[in-house]
């Protein structure tokens, strides 16, 4: 172990790391993870009214995404929905969702969303942002995207597809949570280019 550097505080002073400990058995992989190819990106531009999730979700479908990772980067939202994370009042989790906040008149400062699909193959956003009220106060959380709203300034997404990914809703034992997990597979366009050379 490493001396601490002179004139340093003393490690206690900093106290011990938080530990977060799941109420379901612990995981033997700790990280799962899938390799993406072809480096794809896309830029939309969300116009006002629409909403979030079909914006997205129609746009990406168009282009024949399944998963992808997303930047959300400024515009306004008429309307946003969004939860913070709670205590699970039952005692079975480490934290849920409270109940659902919408804001009206709202700057989008920033945001991260995940493209993938439900155990029925319906697409599905998981989407995190901050953004700001009309007095100029910054809020953030869990977005709802299916109940949130563009407002009169575009929301401009940059989209990195992850080709040859199929990211896929699930039970995780150890969170007792449904996440999306990563699978692979082989993207529509690499299965025509195979089939292509062996034709």
């Amino acid at each position: 172990m490493a001396a601490p550097a002179p004139g340093s505080p003393p490690e206690h002073a900093f106290g011990r790391p938080r530990t977060l400990v799941h109420p379901g058995p612990r995981a033997d992989l700790r990280l799962a993870h899938v390799a993406a190819h072809g480096g794809r990106q896309i830029r939309l531009s969300l116009t006002a009214g629409t909403c979030l999730h079909e914006g997205l979700t129609r746009a990406l479908g168009a282009a024949g995404v399944q998963a992808a990772a997303m930047a959300l980067m400024g515009g306004d939202l008429a309307e946003v929905a969004y939860c913070l994370p709670v205590p699970d009042p039952e005692g079975q989790l480490m934290a849920t969702y409270g109940e659902p906040k919408v804001l009206r008149g709202a700057s989008l400062l920033r945001g991260s969303a995940t493209l993938g699909q439900d155990e029925q193959g319906a697409p599905v956003i998981h989407c995190h942002a901050s953004f700001s009220d009309e007095q100029g106060h910054v809020r953030g959380g869990h977005v709802l995207t299916p109940r949130t709203v563009v407002g009169q300034r575009p929301v401009t997404v940059l989209v990195s597809v992850l080709d040859g990914v199929a990211l896929r809703l699930g039970f995780d034992d150890e969170t007792r949570l449904h996440m999306l997990k990563p699978h692979a597979i082989q993207s529509p366009a690499l299965a025509t280019v195979a089939g292509a050379h062996h034709g």
